[in-house]
């Protein structure tokens, strides 16, 4: 017996410049080569894992499995650059559904840039394996890569345009997640949050039978069903057609779907029946992009966003895996339910405390209206541009303004950056002293606010703010409070 795991296909693309994990299902000795390399290594328990020796980019090439007089041979592999991408909705967010992503999905070519999607599954059985075979890597070719996600597709190409190598986006996402689905259910059993995450899961569930969940689950996936009919042949019509235009026209999305003891959002499970199908999979990085829906309860997020980058190195065997969060853009939710502003804050605190994590400001990249922003162009290259400053060591500035201090002076603020301001924008409404908007104006690059101290001033603190400061090369600041 011999079989790769799914994510072992013609077209992928491995991480150059660090062992290359090859894993999956045997009952004997398993031999790998790739190009001019080779490895073995034993089966334990029908499973086995072996490591190649670090490759530079190249390819394409043959990885050639062979056991027991077993043979498994993938073409055109190539080495270069994979980045994982997670999260919810808006990584699910596919490119043909975004602002030109129809036009660039049937145009664009390039077989240096490749994706692989893991399957979204709620339960590992015999109808997800079936499922699972049938995936693999797929090129960028015209018409081929319009179902994948829109900031996975643009992070990539800023990759390849930058990098020269090939690049493999692997993405691994679900609409509706919370944090605490993308975590082990041992990890989550050792904190507090996680364990009242499972709670509150438990005593949702009580009462539910698996017949009545099963059923309320085929009426729910008919309602889906019929959505999606309604929204793609909309768009057949209206090629541009965003989220407000489909809601109009179609209905909003039925949400949310039935809860049951198998759902597929529960704590603990996509990180079983997803990250760890394909992990671990060799990759430089992960571009994270989530949040959302841990807004109502995001006193629970730092420690929980703390707990997946650790269970995530840990499931791809790399302490240096890089982390890429985007930072929430604006929203307009309810701010007695929910606090973007507080997941704002705490994802860019855990960035700023863990090593090898960065975040990008996307403030200027939401919609008031609509939870999935139709331009993904900027979130993708944001979080691409980050990953080429810190992890490739780029001479590029893609960090956005942060405030470093602030001092009275005469009859005004003075706010200094991390970056120099070049320039107020629009709205100034978001711009407050002592809860009231302000008169500013950026005088060397410092921000400078009518006002004498003892003030508090704040900057986009709330859900939907408006975002108007902005550094030279056109990268919002971020949010801030500080006391005077």
């Amino acid at each position: 017996m011999l079989k790769a795991a799914a994510v072992f296909s013609n077209h992928m693309v491995l991480q150059r410049e660090r062992p290359i994990a090859v894993f999956g299902e045997a009952d004997a000795l398993v031999t790998a080569t790739l190009d001019v390399v080779r490895a073995q290594a034993q089966s334990v328990g029908g499973r086995f894992h072996l490591e190649l020796p670090p490759m530079p980019a190249g390819g394409p090439y043959e990885l050639v499995l062979t056991c027991d007089g077993e043979k498994i041979v993938f073409t055109d592999v190539m080495v270069g650059e994979v980045w994982l991408c997670g999260g919810q909705s808006n990584m699910e967010f596919r490119l043909r559904e975004g602002k030109g992503g129809a036009v660039e999905a049937a145009s664009a070519g390039d077989d240096g840039l490749r994706f692989y999607t893991v399957n979204q599954e709620a339960e590992v059985d015999e109808a997800m394996l079936a499922r699972e075979r049938g995936t693999a890597w797929k090129p960028l070719t015209p018409g081929a890569c319009g179902d994948v996600s829109a900031v996975a597709y643009y992070a990539g190409r800023r990759l390849r345009e930058a990098l020269g190598v090939p690049v493999g986006m692997l993405i691994c996402c679900v609409g509706g997640t919370e944090i605490s689905n993308w975590i082990s259910r041992s990890t989550l059993s050792t904190l507090p949050e996680g364990r009242a995450a499972l709670a509150e899961f438990d005593r949702s569930v009580e009462g539910i039978t698996d017949e009545a969940f099963a059923r309320a689950s085929a009426a729910y996936q008919a309602r889906v069903d019929r959505w999606v009919e309604g929204a793609e042949a909309l768009r057949q019509k209206m090629p541009d057609a965003r989220g407000a235009d489909i809601a109009a026209m179609v209905g909003d999305f039925p949400w949310p779907p039935p809860t049951g003891a198998h759902m597929l959002r529960r704590p603990g499970n996509l990180f079983r029946t997803m990250t760890l199908r394909v992990a671990p999979y060799g990759a430089r990085g992960l571009f994270w992009y989530q949040g959302e829906s841990d807004s109502g309860r995001a006193s629970a997020y730092e420690a929980l966003f703390t707990a997946l980058i650790a269970d995530w190195r840990k499931a791809f065997a790399n302490d240096g895996l890089w982390v890429v969060t985007a930072q929430l853009p604006n929203y307009a939710s309810d701010p007695l339910a929910e606090d973007w502003a507080a997941i704002r804050e705490i994802q860019k605190r855990v960035c700023e405390a863990v090593n090898g994590c960065a975040v990008a400001c996307l403030l200027d990249c939401g919609d008031s209206t609509d939870l999935h922003p139709w331009d993904k162009r900027a979130p993708g290259r944001r979080m691409a541009d980050l990953a080429l400053q810190h992890a490739y060591g780029r001479p590029l500035d893609a960090e956005s303004p942060r405030l470093i201090g602030a001092e009275p002076d005469g009859e005004t603020l003075r706010l200094r950056f991390t970056k120099p301001l070049a320039r107020l924008q629009g709205d100034l409404r978001s711009l407050k002293v002592n809860g009231v908007p302000a008169a500013a104006r950026v005088t060397g690059g410092e921000l400078v606010v009518e006002g004498t101290a003892p003030a508090t001033v704040a900057y986009a603190i709330e859900n939907d703010p408006a975002a108007c400061l902005f550094s030279e090369d056109g990268l919002p600041a971020f949010p801030f409070e500080i006391n005077l």
